[in-house]
């Protein structure tokens, strides 16, 4: 009977771990998410210089406007209302998108 407290204990710090540690994670399949779905149109540096980009006039994501760690939320509505977007949207969720947000950052912070 003294076994089940300790296996409890060491699931429930795996289960923790389950759970708190994808943040890095988070951001590494940002960048991946972004290179499968976005790249083509915003370039792999976010400054929208592909061909396509340029023929559908793309705005730059690489830019202070989407810096900031507030701005996830205003990057998805941007998304969403964006009719470009229609054949990405069927592909992508809204944690897909956090995710591609926090790569967003990235750029935008290294420019």
């Amino acid at each position: 009977m003294r076994r089940f407290p300790s296996l409890l204990w060491m699931g429930l710090g795996v289960a923790g771990l389950l759970i708190f540690t994808p943040a890095s994670g988070f951001a590494d399949s940002g960048s991946e998410l972004y290179t499968a779905n976005c790249a083509k149109c915003h370039g792999a540096d976010g400054h929208a210089d592909t061909p396509v980009g340029k023929a559908m006039k793309v705005p730059p994501l690489a830019t202070p406007k989407w810096a900031a760690d507030d701005d996830t939320d205003a990057l998805i509505a941007a998304f969403h209302a964006n009719p470009k977007h229609k054949a990405v949207a069927s592909k992508v969720t809204d944690d897909d998108l956090r995710a591609i947000a926090v790569h967003v950052r990235a750029l935008a912070a290294a420019k």
